[in-house]
């Protein structure tokens, strides 16, 4: 913004000297302090000194800059002073996107002053009688009410765009929960049945895709109607609660656990043959085991049965889910706080 408002002053320049209204030397002088300004404030951004100062973009340095620019150039500038004013509130529109009224207003206030300096001293150094002092005062009286204004309305742009901002950052954080309602358990926190289907339908494209092989383990509480019957419905919600951090403990980062419903969880793990996965599956199994849940007696540990399945080549998320349930119901059987595997088909 900087620039282009920089290159749109320099044609400017050289529009009026082209028309006679401004010394070539003069329109020169002004594109090389342009020229100039522009690299040396390109420096500072590119070397990241910027970045010490509470607004990085300098914007206020940036337009006091300008406005000194111009008051020089226009005090130079002859019979095309009167035209060149209008580049003051150009300086002033670079800031209206970033600063406040309050520093706009500033930024008017040194553009009339610095303008007002250069009317006296055209004044005193007018040579010819050429100087019209009722059109100098016209013009300042015009800045006066023009540029203060301008800072005002800028300041109200800012207001907007700032609360346009926290708006729109508010309708992120706001869609961002909504996103996580969707996929998370209320109770437990952790993944719900839906993100799960999910992630297994994502794991089974990606290992047909790679030909990897990966497996899963349905997890249920033993004998989880006693803990509410024997201790309360608040005991088992905390069980519930605790469950997928002691469980995830073990668990690489792209291991996926969520709750599958009720008591009943699922654990994805990709790249993971039958074996691995019995191995984690155990761990899981010891780890909840020797847990301490609030709200439960120091003697009282919760024990859980895992079915692991691998995925067979070409078999489906459902088949899998069953063959993990029957063997979940295979430990049961068995005795429960174990882990039984199913074996893939053959062929």
């Amino acid at each position: 913004m900087a620039a282009g408002s920089s290159l749109l002053t320099g044609v400017a320049l050289l529009i009026c000297a082209f028309l006679d209204l401004l010394d070539w030397d003069v329109a020169v002088e002004g594109v090389a302090i342009i020229a100039g300004v522009t690299v040396a404030f390109s420096a500072i951004f590119r070397s990241g000194f910027n970045r010490r100062f509470a607004d990085p973009t300098l914007a206020v340095p940036q337009v006091a800059v300008a406005i000194l620019f111009l008051a020089y150039i226009i005090f130079r500038a002859g019979p095309a002073r009167e035209g060149l004013v209008l580049l003051y509130p150009l300086a002033l529109l670079f800031g209206v996107m970033r600063l406040s009224a309050k520093r706009l207003l500033a930024l008017a206030l040194l553009a009339l002053a610095a303008h007002g300096v250069v009317l006296h001293l055209s004044y005193l150094h007018d040579e010819y009688g050429d100087f019209d002092l009722d059109t100098a005062i016209a013009e300042f009286a015009v800045l006066m009410i023009v540029l203060p204004w301008f800072a005002v309305m800028g300041g109200y742009v800012n207001r907007l765009r700032l609360k346009l901002a926290d708006t729109n950052h508010e309708l992120s954080a706001a869609f961002e929960r909504i996103e996580q309602l969707a996929i998370r358990d209320e109770l437990t926190g952790g993944y719900n049945r839906r993100y799960m289907l999910d992630a297994l339908a994502r794991e089974r494209a990606r290992a047909e895709r790679l030909r990897e092989p990966f497996s899963i383990c349905l997890l249920d509480l033993d004998h989880f109607k006693s803990i509410n019957d024997t201790f309360g419905h608040a005991a088992g919600d905390v069980v519930l609660h605790e469950l997928p951090s002691v469980a995830g403990q073990g668990l690489r980062g792209v291991d996926v656990f969520g709750r599958f419903g009720g008591e009943e969880f699922l654990l994805v793990l990709p790249g993971t043959d039958l074996a691995g996965a019995r191995l984690v599956a155990e761990r899981v199994r010891a780890a909840i085991e020797a847990a301490r849940f609030p709200g439960l007696p120091d003697g009282r540990r919760i024990t859980v049965t895992l079915g692991v399945a691998e995925r067979a080549p070409g078999e489906d998320t459902r088949m899998l889910l069953k063959r993990a349930d029957r063997a979940l119901y295979a430990g049961k059987g068995a005795g429960r706080n174990r882990v039984e595997v199913d074996l893939p088909p053959k062929g």
